[in-house]
């Protein structure tokens, strides 16, 4: 895997902020929130400071933050301490600015989820960061519409498929029309949404995006399970039991659909309870288990995670703020139960926190079942985006057309997804 240093910014010097020193009392913490999550981070950070003394210097914002972070290891004043996608883990590999984490040293790492760990650990076998936030998908289903119907709570990919269809033929508002669809999907290329869809469908089926030949990949689309998680949902639209506008929607566009009482099946993470509590009411939806493939069971994960950065003269102390983070303490106060403030800890990533006992709507331990037992992140290449946009517009073509042949357009998938590969040097030979 290439490792480009921080030296190869220096073009970006007249651009760059200007360095700060701090004193070993205060550290410099760079976090990917806004306005939003301040309260929430306001309250762990003057926490930390009671327990420590340790003091400090926070950095929000959730526009441009790599942009500016690329600026700042250019200009050499990069913060101790920056919270921010897991994913991104990557990047900072490739600019050469992270330090790696011995997570036997970390107090309380012990106390983390496996399936947490896995997402900062790279390509030769190092951790690079520490998992601070995690959030697994399930599906939301109109539970007055399946009971009115007669239906039991799906447990296969075919029981998903049949209550799509009743929820779209026989009625189950009662108004007479034939105005609603059963399984409301983004599929638009758009931000990659069709691949974020899809992946729990892929994985389920056995499948998988790319294949990892040591520290290197090649693309894995043109596979027998790929085209039967494909060929799922592609049936599930052309048969009419998805929202007409599903191959050009993203999640924005899907959610006044569920919420005004036109779909009656949702995908989506924890957040939307709170949602879909006000409208359309607590009662009348259930989160379930996404229904299992032909392999079984396997969610999506994603999440945040701390990266101590290289250039550092606090790395004692950037250490100290993140056990106090990943504490229970310090995860529960992030979850801002009760608060009305938003979180920045949406499932725990501490085995201690019971996120039932935390979070009022029991809902929420669906989430966390999922992300302890089935929960899968994306493969940690240097840069995960242009992959995810690549494979969300090819599955995004295939899925647009009833009548191609599926294994012909994950072939070229696969060709495309090989070549943003190569150009990330992590193309295996």
């Amino acid at each position: 895997m290439k490792k480009v240093r921080a030296f190869a910014f220096a073009a970006l010097a007249s651009t760059t902020m200007v360095s700060t020193a701090y004193s070993a009392e205060t550290i410099n913490v760079w976090m990917r929130y806004g306005d939003a999550e301040r309260p929430t981070i306001a309250r762990i950070v003057d926490g930390f400071t009671a327990e420590t003394g340790i003091k400090v210097d926070l950095f929000l914002a959730n526009i441009d933050f790599e942009t500016r972070l690329t600026r700042a290891a250019a200009g050499g004043s990069l913060p101790d301490l920056v919270v921010n996608d897991a994913t991104f883990m990557g990047q900072l590999l490739d600019m050469g600015v992270v330090k790696p984490i011995d997570r036997a040293s970390l107090k309380g790492g012990d106390e983390l989820h496996d399936v947490a760990w896995n997402s900062v650990q790279a390509a030769d076998g190092n951790y690079y960061g520490v998992p601070t936030s995690a959030q697994a998908f399930a599906v939301f289903i109109r539970k007055d519409w399946r009971e009115k119907l007669g239906y039991d709570v799906p447990k296969t990919w075919e029981d998903l498929y049949n209550l799509a269809k009743a929820f779209t033929e026989n009625d189950p508002d009662g108004n007479g029309k034939k105005d609603t669809y059963g399984y409301v999907m983004p599929l638009s290329g758009t931000r990659g949404y069709a691949s974020w869809f899809m992946s729990d469908l892929i994985w389920q089926a056995g499948g998988d995006f790319l294949q990892q030949k040591g520290d290197a990949y090649v693309s894995s689309m043109a596979t027998p399970a790929v085209e039967k998680a494909v060929t799922f949902a592609r049936k599930m639209i052309c048969d009419g039991y998805a929202q007409p506008a599903a191959i050009t929607s993203t999640t924005g566009d899907t959610l006044p659909v569920f919420v005004s009482g036109q779909g009656g099946i949702f995908r989506s993470g924890p957040y939307h309870i709170a949602a879909f509590t006000r409208e359309p009411g607590r009662d009348k939806f259930e989160v379930i288990a996404p229904p299992a493939g032909p392999a079984g069971q396997a969610e999506l994960a994603e999440g945040e995670a701390a990266f101590v950065m290289a250039s550092t003269k606090h790395e004692a102390e950037a250490k100290q703020f993140i056990e106090y983070l990943v504490s229970k303490k310090g995860q529960e106060t992030g979850m801002a139960a009760g608060t009305g403030d938003n979180a920045i800890v949406r499932l725990s990533v501490n085995k201690n926190v019971d996120v039932v006992k935390v979070q009022p709507d029991p809902a929420w331990g669906v989430f966390a079942d999922l992300y302890a037992t089935n929960a899968r992140y994306f493969p940690r290449v240097p840069n995960w985006k242009p992959i995810r946009q690549v494979a969300a517009d090819g599955l995004n073509q295939i899925l647009s057309s009833c009548n191609s042949d599926i294994m012909s357009g994950l072939q070229g998938l696969d060709k495309a997804l090989n070549a943003e590969l190569k150009l990330q040097e992590v193309l295996a030979k």
